[in-house]
């Protein structure tokens, strides 16, 4: 995340959720907001053309 500037990276940061464990997630309809997708099915469409591509 070193490419994000200060804003970007509280931003993402704010939306983070904790398990009790430790480990971090993220809400996908919040990092959808966070990346100013707008519209829900653009942002499933990203998601899903990153599935195929891994």
């Amino acid at each position: 995340m070193s490419n994000l500037n200060a804003k970007e990276y509280k931003r993402h940061e704010d939306i983070k959720n904790l398990c009790d464990d430790g480990s971090e997630f993220w809400s996908a309809r919040e990092l959808a907001l966070c990346l100013e997708y707008t519209v829900w099915p653009n942002f499933t469409n990203v998601i899903e053309g990153a599935i195929l591509a891994c």
